[in-house]
C-alpha cells in the first residue's frame, strides 16, 4: 500500500504542478490531503526534467513524467528516469489566446452575478451548506448559452484545473459516440478486444453498448484499478484479463474496466497509434474549445479514460453545452443525432427507483431525486466532479471539488438552488 500511496503522490503532484501550474505547498494541502495518514516524505518536483519523484519511506521511488501535450504518466516500477524517452508522445499546438472571443467559443465572459447569485456561490464554497467539510474548487453555471456564474478556490482559475476522476467516463463515452458517427464502430456490435479473440471466449458476446451501460457482466471488485492508477500497471493487462461472472446485460455493476474496454476497442479499431493518441483532441476537445484539457495515458499509450483527465471548469462547461445542444457545436453536428438522448436513457439492467440515481450511457440520471427536473443527467467523479445537464432549464452546472474521503457534495440540493436563482418557471 505504501508504494501505491507514493504513486498517488507522484502522479497527482505531477499533473497539478505541470498541467495546472499549481505550487507544491497547496498541492500537499489539497490533492494529497488523503495521503497524510501514510506519513510519506513530501514529493520532489524536478523542474528541469519535468518529473516528480515520491518516496514510500522504504526504498521505493515512484516517478511521474510530464509531457506538455499529453500530461503526466506514472512509470511502471521496473522503469527508471532513463526510460522516460520510451513513453508514447504526440505533438499538439499550444492553446490559442481566446481572451477576445466570447464564451463558449472563447474566454471572454461578462459575468455579473446579482446578490442572489453571489450568495449561492458563497454557499458553494462555505464547506457547510451543500455538504459538511466539502471543498469546492470551481463553480461554473451556464444558462441559455451564457456564463452566468463562476467562482474558484484560491490557487485555481479559468485555465487551471483538477482531475476529473469518473467524469472522464462521460468524456470517454462521448468519444465512442463520435466514433459511431464516423462509422468506426457499431455500439450494438461486439467490442473489438484483441485479447478476447480466442476460440469460444464467452467475453466475445460483450457489446459496446453493454460496456456503455456498465452491464458487461465482467468480474470487478471495488475500483479494481488502483494498481493501474497509482502503481504503473498498464490498461490492457488490467482491463482485459477479468472473467465473465454474469451474462452481459443481465446485471448492472459500476466498474472502471468497462470504460477502459471501450477505449481499448477504439484503439484496436483505429489500428493506428498516432490516430488514437490524437483522437480526443482532433475529434472532441479542440473542436469545442477544450484547449486546457489533457487525457492522460499509461506507459504503453493507452488512455486512462475512466478517471485520468485533467481539465478546467470552463472546459467542462463547454462539454456540458455540447450535450445540452444535442451534440451540435457552432452549427456542426459533432455527436450522432440522438446520442444525447441515448446517453440519458436508463440502462436496461438498472431499473429506475424513486429517490435514487439511475444510470444511462456513462452518465448518471438525476430526475428521480426530489425536486430535480425531468430529463436531468450528470457526469460524476470522485471528490465531487459534476457536469450536470438540465435540458428543461437550458442550463449546465459544473462543480469541481476536492472533497475529503467520506464527504459528499449534495448535488441535487445545489441543482435545485441554482434553478431557483437562474432558472425559469
Amino acid at each position: 500500500m505504501q508504494e501505491v500511496a507514493a504513486g498517488y503522490q507522484a502522479l497527482f503532484t505531477c499533473s497539478a504542478h505541470f498541467v495546472a501550474q499549481r505550487e507544491l505547498a497547496d498541492i500537499i494541502d489539497v490533492e494529497l490531503a488523503d495521503m497524510a495518514e501514510f506519513d510519506l516524505p513530501p514529493p520532489e518536483i524536478d523542474q528541469q526534467r519535468q518529473l516528480v519523484r515520491a518516496r514510500d519511506g522504504k526504498g521505493f521511488t515512484a516517478i511521474a513524467a510530464y509531457r506538455p501535450s499529453v500530461g503526466c504518466t506514472l512509470l511502471p516500477p521496473t522503469w527508471t528516469e532513463a526510460d522516460v524517452g520510451r513513453l508514447p508522445y504526440i505533438s499538439l499546438p499550444a492553446a490559442p489566446s481566446l481572451d477576445s472571443v466570447a464564451f463558449p467559443s472563447g474566454d471572454k465572459a461578462d459575468v455579473k452575478p446579482d446578490r442572489q447569485a453571489r450568495a449561492l456561490l458563497n454557499q458553494a464554497f462555505d464547506r457547510q451548506t451543500f455538504g459538511e467539510d466539502t471543498v469546492t474548487v470551481g463553480i461554473a453555471i451556464v444558462h441559455k448559452g451564457k456564463l452566468v456564474a463562476e467562482q474558484y478556490r484560491k490557487g485555481f482559475g479559468i485555465h487551471s484545473g483538477y482531475r476529473t476522476w469518473s467524469t472522464a467516463k462521460s468524456i470517454s463515452a462521448t468519444l465512442m459516440g463520435i466514433a459511431a458517427k464516423d462509422g468506426l464502430i457499431d455500439i450494438n456490435a461486439p467490442a473489438n478486444i484483441p485479447e478476447w479473440r480466442f476460440f469460444n471466449d464467452p467475453r466475445q458476446a460483450i457489446t459496446y453498448e453493454h460496456l456503455l451501460h456498465m452491464s458487461s457482466g465482467l468480474y470487478s471488485q471495488g475500483a479494481n484499478t488502483n494498481a493501474m492508477y497509482f502503481a504503473g500497471q498498464d490498461v490492457i493487462s488490467a482491463a482485459t484479463t477479468t472473467h465473465l461472472e454474469a451474462e452481459p446485460n443481465t446485471r448492472w455493476k459500476y466498474a472502471n474496466n468497462d470504460t477502459l474496454l471501450l477505449l481499448r476497442g477504439l484503439r484496436a479499431t483505429l489500428d493506428d497509434d498516432l490516430a488514437y493518441l490524437r483522437y480526443p483532441y482532433d475529434k472532441l476537445f479542440h473542436r469545442i474549445g477544450m484547449y486546457h484539457t489533457r487525457m492522460e495515458m499509461d506507459h504503453q499509450g493507452n488512455f486512462i479514460g475512466s478517471s485520468q483527465v485533467y481539465t478546467t471548469a470552463r472546459d467542462l462547461a463547454r462539454f456540458g453545452l455540447l450535450y445540452l445542444n444535442k451534440g451540435i457545436w457552432e452549427g456542426q453536428q459533432i455527436l450522432p443525432v440522438g446520442w444525447t438522448d441515448y446517453a440519458a436513457k436508463a440502462a436496461p439492467a438498472l431499473p429506475r427507483s424513486p429517490g435514487k440515481r439511475g444510470y444511462g450511457a456513462q452518465f448518471w440520471l438525476l430526475d428521480s431525486l426530489p425536486g430535480v427536473p425531468a430529463g436531468t443527467y450528470t457526469s460524476a467523479g470522485n471528490k465531487g466532479q459534476f457536469v450536470t445537464i438540465i435540458p428543461s432549464q437550458e442550463m449546465v452546472i459544473v462543480r469541481t471539488g476536492v472533497d475529503p474521503n467520506g464527504k459528499t457534495w449534495a448535488l441535487d440540493k445545489f441543482v435545485n438552488a441554482a434553478i431557483e436563482v437562474f432558472g425559469e418557471e
